[in-house]
């Protein structure tokens, strides 16, 4: 048992790091309902501690309004610094994240622990499986299934490999989750999976709802449509 945990966690970081390789640091942007702290090295007075509001802005002394999410820590640092150097000598500012907002995702199906998975930074769709310590044995190896809010407020799905090709990462190890994405792993051996993916989201809607993922309450007229699967 240790020994096939022991390898399964050496081809899961070998993985990673083939994926980290391939497409570059992934720096964490900052979102809505983070909190965080700008302290100024010699203008003291203006130190303070702040939430990025939901339009994405935060209120700065001396500046007014600035846009604060999407950006990295780097890129609102450099941002604060260009808009400061006409008002104070030397605008030598830091930023820190002292706090992440409420980003979760959940991970369902034949995975040992299911349920929520907080994201702190990054984390991929086969770290997330990792999280939710790992496949039991009747799951399916070869593919898991995300489902995501759509850009039209509807759940959308994507499948991806959980097998290396080529000497590549699996797709799901190189996969950068979303807030209240659903990962979900089937049962080995099914033939229809698609449908089988849609009866479980439908199952724990109810739950996932009063969880934060109020997308999946349009999962009833994606049914009707044709199902979430495409």
């Amino acid at each position: 048992m240790l020994f096939r945990l022991s390898l399964l966690l050496s081809t899961f970081f070998c993985f990673a790091a083939l994926a980290w390789q391939a497409g570059g640091e992934q720096l964490y942007k900052l979102e809505t309902g983070d909190e965080i702290e700008i302290r100024f090295l010699y203008n003291t007075e203006l130190n303070d501690k702040m939430t990025i509001r939901p339009d994405g802005r935060i209120s700065m002394p001396l500046m007014g309004e600035i846009a604060a999410a999407g950006l990295s820590v780097g890129e609102l640092t450099d941002l604060l610094q260009k808009k400061y150097k006409d008002t104070v000598r030397q605008p030598v500012i830091t930023v820190q994240v002292r706090g992440f907002a409420n980003r979760k995702v959940f991970v369902g199906g034949e995975v040992l622990r299911p349920g929520v998975v907080v994201l702190a930074g990054t984390q991929t769709a086969m770290g997330a499986i990792l999280e939710a310590g790992g496949l039991i044995r009747s799951a399916d190896r070869d593919k898991l299934t995300v489902i995501r809010k759509g850009a039209n407020g509807a759940p959308e799905s994507l499948t991806l490999s959980l097998r290396a090709a080529r000497g590549k990462a699996p797709e799901a190890a190189g996969f950068l989750l979303q807030p209240y994405d659903l990962v979900v792993v089937n049962r080995s051996g099914i033939a229809k999976a698609n449908q089988a993916v849609d009866q479980y989201v439908r199952q724990m809607s109810p739950a996932l709802l009063t969880a934060g993922f109020s997308y999946l309450a349009n999962v009833q007229s994606s049914a009707a449509a044709g199902g979430i699967i495409r």
